[in-house]
């Protein structure tokens, strides 16, 4: 039932049967979906819903009075679904169906609920002063607006084929960073031990083994030694995974993983290539003869780029401002039911971080999260953007911005990117949606710069 359901949708579902295990509850009721559908939407989506004014305790409270419980809480077992809950998750999928939507979304599960025969989880809504009428034409005029719109297109979507030139200007970059000198040195030292002339990514994975970094001591943790490398790498008696069908210089998977492991650092906050990020970008480039070799050495019953990256994060004494601004931009898209992360989705993500200097200087400035929101919400419309929420892209000026940000960090000598740095870089963009909202609200680039130094001073001072 639950193979077209969206993560967001799932999470509805999934929280409900926690709800009805905390409560002790014999089965999932169509109150607990109400539940989860309560705590899953917030803002701008709960009043589009109509929810806006049910306030989570109360509404957990009312559910226990309503259902009989006769069992102490059952954590972690099975609880089955009842009649009414049933008929509501079935019903999710002929209403997606019916709008020519091919996964289920929160939207499809509270009309479900609110049109159900057996829903009890109404009549408590109804307590809270809740509109029925207005809420289903609200949700069918969303899903109207979706179906005649079926494939989201960020304002901020460019051709792929523009983008190619700049790649090999930013492998010419790479060289000449110096965290990473040492290391390619040795990556290309170790090309006349194997008689090749080009460097592959095994090279460049083997000569992170040689570094002392943090990622040497987590990929210990997983079995993945220099030693174990090195015995896998020996099964490799040609280069085939590597060049695919051209020989040029840096091997195709190579290059791939380097701007992958370029994009890494910068989404990071980092000014420096690290050993990290390369095993990172080899991970997400998921090509490679050192791609197979991590693979098989960690074995495939994990998701290997998650799970490093949560070691990574978890053992960061302080969380990157950039990384922290980042989750906040996709945290926002999410919420809006986009998986389009764009420039105006990074500037909300940089005012809902308050403890950074951009922040307060567009306070300052008189923009506020709330007011910035509806501003992009304007411009991107409210449409549904159907796909996998775990996997958000950046727009092609998102990923510019972040590349601007990562040159001026870099220019000023600092060893990270700060929120100020993506601030700066909205004024090097002028048709990006982040500078238009900015300006919509009323500044420009030149009290932005001003601020940033004004407020630089300040904090040195």
């Amino acid at each position: 039932m639950f193979e077209k359901f969206t993560q967001k949708a799932l999470d509805i579902v999934i929280n409900a049967q926690i709800q009805a295990g905390n409560m002790g509850a014999d089965k999932v009721y169509s109150e607990h979906l109400l539940i989860g559908l309560a705590a899953s939407l917030k803002g701008v989506q709960a009043k589009l819903i109509g929810i806006q004014d049910v306030k989570m305790d109360e509404l957990i409270e009312k559910v226990k009075t309503k259902i009989e419980l006769k069992k102490e809480p059952k954590n972690g077992e099975f609880i089955p679904f009842s009649s009414g809950a049933r008929e509501v998750l079935e019903h999710t999928a002929d209403i997606a169906k019916s709008y020519g939507n091919s996964l289920v979304i929160p939207h499809h599960i509270a009309l479900a609920i609110f049109k159900s025969s057996k829903s009890g989880a109404l009549e408590i809504l109804k307590e809270f002063g809740f509109d029925e009428e207005r809420a289903i034409s609200n949700i069918k005029g969303i899903l109207n607006k979706k179906s005649k719109n079926k494939k989201f297109k960020h304002p901020e979507e460019d051709d792929f084929s523009t983008r190619q030139s700049n790649y090999f200007k930013k492998m010419d970059n790479l060289f000449s960073e110096a965290s990473l000198s040492e290391l390619l040195s040795s990556a290309k030292a170790k090309l006349s031990t194997y008689g090749y002339e080009i460097l592959g990514t095994e090279q460049i994975v083997e000569s992170v083994f040689e570094t002392e970094s943090n990622i040497t001591k987590i990929l210990e943790k997983y079995g993945i030694t220099k030693e174990a490398y090195a015995e896998k790498l020996k099964n490799f008696p040609d280069r085939l995974e590597e060049y695919g069908e051209r020989r040029i210089i840096f091997t195709p998977n190579a290059f791939s993983v380097m701007l992958h492991a370029i994009e890494e650092a910068k989404e990071l906050g980092s000014v420096e290539i690290k050993p990290e990020h390369i095993i990172m970008g080899v991970l997400k480039a998921k090509t490679g003869i050192a791609y197979k070799i991590l693979q098989e050495l960690a074995g495939h019953k994990i998701d290997f780029v998650k799970q490093l990256s949560k070691e990574l994060s978890t053992d960061a004494k302080t969380m990157p401002e950039t990384l922290a601004v980042l989750r906040l931009a996709k945290a926002e898209c999410k919420n809006l039911n986009k998986n389009t992360i764009g420039t105006e989705m990074i500037l909300l993500g940089i005012l809902a971080y308050k403890n950074g200097i951009a922040a307060t200087v567009l306070n300052k400035l008189g923009i506020n999260l709330k007011e910035a929101r509806k501003e992009a919400i304007k411009l991107i419309g409210e449409d549904i953007e159907e796909g996998d929420e775990s996997q958000m892209k950046y727009t092609q000026r998102a990923k510019k911005l972040l590349e601007i940000a990562y040159e001026i960090a870099k220019a000023q000598g600092g060893q990270k990117i700060m929120s100020e740095h993506l601030l700066l870089a909205f004024t090097k963009i002028s048709d990006c949606l982040g500078m238009q909202i900015l300006e919509n609200l009323g500044t420009d680039t030149l009290e932005i710069k001003q601020g940033i130094i004004v407020e630089l001073n300040t904090i040195q001072i």
